[in-house]
This record gives structure tokens, sequence and C-alpha cells, in this order.
């Protein structure tokens, strides 16, 4: 598949809890769609989005595109909330965090509450049902995996690589504070990776070889950055709170491509070390509010895995040349 006029490309995948079947969904279309000048060469994700990154990396990494495709339709169908008393559990959890949230409760810790562990524990049977850590890392050197956590002590950012952390990075990488106890890697505790690097991109662009760098970065984002209203009620101002939250550290980083990209068109930087990186991104652009982040209902995720699907084709597509 690689050619002459080969460009690689580095996906980073934003967090957003089961928005992000919205990800796997313009992976999915990624994988199966993108032209074949395009080299998947890294992925990087938080949260949500650390979940979509490494199962699509699992089966990159092992040549094997078909097993991206299952593991990213599998681990959403089996996170979905399928049966009558899931259902049910489901609705009643989205609305009372809604109504709590709007009209005030009585918060309790997770470090306080048997059940905060469950949600948690689940997720990570549900990786090791689709992800063989050590086959993936080694069954080749292409793609690069980075997933963000923050550490709790020392409010470092941390980026865990190509498998560092096994399957507790990512698990770390989606930790909420208000909803789950730290999680513990080799001593370290780690909380959501929303409060670091959302997702990260400077790893992207570490390599000293300019070769080794990306053409592109192609970022799928879930928190928009406009809103088309002022947020009033409780409600409205935490959606939007979490929104410039999940973006802050992803637009200093944007940024400072931008930054560079000037630079060399203007002859400021001449270093052949640097390149210019096109950015594309492909956003999330229903109106869903922060709440729904936690819904596992089965129409939704659905909904959303195949409109990320039907949007992929924008990473690669130019405006012009759209419908």
């Amino acid at each position: 598949m690689a050619s002459t006029e080969t460009r690689r490309v580095a996906i980073a995948c934003q967090g957003g809890g089961s928005h992000t079947a919205f990800t796997a969904g313009v992976l999915s279309g990624v994988i199966r769609h993108s032209p074949a000048d395009y080299d998947v060469t890294a992925l990087s994700g938080t949260s949500g989005g650390a979940v979509c990154a490494m199962l699509a990396w699992q089966g990159l990494r092992r040549s094997d595109p078909e097993a991206a495709l299952a593991s990213l339709s599998g681990f959403w169908e089996d996170i979905s909330a399928e049966t009558v008393l899931e259902r049910g559990l489901n609705a009643g959890l989205v609305f009372a965090n809604r109504f709590t949230d709007e009209f005030g409760s009585v918060a309790v810790s997770p470090y306080y509450n048997p059940a905060s562990d469950f949600g948690r524990a689940y997720l990570r049977r549900l990786l090791d049902r689709y992800v063989d850590i050590e086959q993936s890392v080694t069954a080749g050197e292409s793609p690069d995996l980075y997933i963000s956590a923050v550490d709790v002590l020392s409010g470092q950012f941390t980026v865990f690589e190509n498998g560092d952390g096994g399957l507790d990075a990512v698990v770390a990488s989606a930790t909420i504070p208000n909803i789950y106890e730290a999680t513990e890697i080799d001593g370290d505790y780690y909380w959501d990776g929303l409060f670091a690097q959302n997702p990260p991109i400077r790893h992207f662009t570490a390599a000293d070889d300019p070769d080794e760098k990306p053409d592109e970065i192609w970022l799928v984002r879930i928190n928009p950055r406009r809103t088309r209203t002022v947020p009033r009620s409780m409600n409205e101002i935490l959606d939007r709170r979490n929104e410039l939250a999940g973006n802050l550290s992803l637009e200093q980083e944007l940024h400072t491509v931008g930054v560079i990209n000037r630079f060399i068109a203007n002859d400021v930087i001449t270093d052949d070390r640097y390149k210019r990186i096109d950015v594309r991104e492909v956003t999330l652009d229903w109106d869903l509010d922060y709440h729904s982040k936690l819904d596992r209902d089965p129409a939704l995720i659905d909904d959303l895995f195949e409109y990320g699907r039907e949007r992929a084709s924008e990473l690669w597509t130019p405006p012009r040349e759209r419908d």
C-alpha cells in the first residue's frame, strides 16, 4: 500500500464517554475507506478516545485491519445497555445525574461508594476481551499509540506510549474523579486525561527526523469549539464548562502546530528538522449534553457510530469536492 506519494497520518481522538462511539465510527470509516496513499503511523486518545485509539491500534499494529474493525464495532455493541434491566438502570442513572446537577444533591465520594468500582472493572473486562497488549506490542513498529492521563499527586501530564501501562493506562485515562477512585499504576495514581492532554498532539511531532513526523494530523473532536447561546441552567453551564475544559489543552497544542506552519511558510524557520503539518478535523456536531456522555442507550450508540462512519471521508476529502 506504500508509495512514493504516501502521506503519513496521525489520528488524535478526543475524549467524551459514550459520545466517542462517534470516534469509533470515524476510525472504522478511515480503516475501511481511506485512500491507499494515506498511512496511519500514530494514534492518540483520551478517555473514551483512548479506548477507540487502542482498539484500532491493536489491529493495525498486527497488520490486521479486519481485527481493528471487529474490535471497534464489537466493543460498542457490548457496552450498550441491551437488556431490559440494563436499559432501566441506564435511563435512571442519566436522569438522576441531570436532576441532581440542576437542583442540587449531596455528593458521595467514590471512596465511600461500594458501587464505584463496578463500572471501571466492567470497562477493563471488555478491553481484555478485545485487546492483547503483549501481542500488539511485539507485532510491529507502527502505528504508535499515545494515551493521556494526569498524575493526581504530582499534577504531571502523563502519556503512556505503545502499550505501556497495559489496559490500566486506558482505564486511568477514563477515570472520572467524581465517579471512580484514582487508578493506580506502578504506585502512581491517575485521573481522566481530560485534565491533561485531550488528546495528545505534541507527541506526534517529537521526532528529530522530519521523515518520522506526520504530514497530516486528523482530529476527531467531540467537544465543539462554539456554542449558539449563553448557558443559563445549571446543566447548560456544566455542559459548556466541560466542553471548554476538554478543549483547553487541545487548542494550545494545535496553536503550536499552526505557529510552526506559519513560521515555515514565512521562512522564519528554515531548520530541516521542522516540516509543515496539515491539520484536518471532523467534529461531532449533535446537540448532546454532558450527561449523555454516560448514556449507554443502544440507539444512541448505534446512531453515533454510523454518523461517525459517514463523516470519516471529510478527513481526506477537500471541502470543494464534498457534496
